[in-house]
């Protein structure tokens, strides 16, 4: 199964840039901080939906449009009412060029919606607030059904080129996310 595959091969790769991003949820102590944070995240998270948005229609995905996380980031910032600074756009990106490549990044957003969960409840703990977690909590008690739906779309039949696309795509996206978290321990103001 191309679900498992693809874990295996991402592995290393997505046990680092886990373990950036929650050593920078771990230092959060105000909700400011949290803000700022979702905000740099913002400025990954839209323009690769952009790179998606072409190749996850609705004949090929029909809930695709769900699958759009962008949004509940800005949810978020908005609720908080804290006012953050204009977000410089992350521009190393994975190449999608394909249903296939995109399937690769999507993985990569997919699979963090069910780590969300566990982030929502860590939040909540060093802030003491339960608002602002839309994007942690995109799907609440529906996230295991879209992960499974979203591994059968993975573990549908693909062409040898196809499953290439997919796991190259994971990985790039992975890496550029992890290039991205990495850029914030430098500059968190950004």
């Amino acid at each position: 199964m191309l679900s498992l595959q693809l874990k295996e091969e991402t592995s290393e790769v997505h046990r680092e840039s886990e373990k950036i991003m929650i050593r920078h949820l771990k230092k959060m102590t105000t909700t400011e901080d949290y803000i700022l944070f979702l905000n740099w995240l913002y400025g990954y998270y839209h323009p690769l939906e952009e790179l998606l948005r072409p190749w996850i229609t609705p004949d090929r995905m029909p809930d695709g449009e769900k699958r759009s996380h962008a949004g509940n980031i800005l949810l978020d910032i908005q609720e908080s009412g804290i006012t953050v600074p204009p977000v410089e756009m992350e521009q190393d990106l994975p190449r999608i060029g394909s249903f296939a490549a995109a399937l690769g990044a999507l993985y990569v957003v997919e699979g963090s919606t069910l780590g969300g969960r566990i982030i929502a409840t860590m939040l909540t703990r060093q802030l003491g607030s339960t608002s602002s977690l839309f994007f942690y909590n995109s799907y609440g008690k529906e996230t295991e059904n879209m992960w499974l739906t979203f591994k059968s779309y993975l573990d549908s039949p693909h062409t040898a080129e196809e499953k290439k696309e997919i796991l190259s795509a994971a990985g790039e996206t992975f890496l550029t996310f992890k290039n991205r978290i990495g850029k914030y321990e430098l500059h968190p103001q950004l």
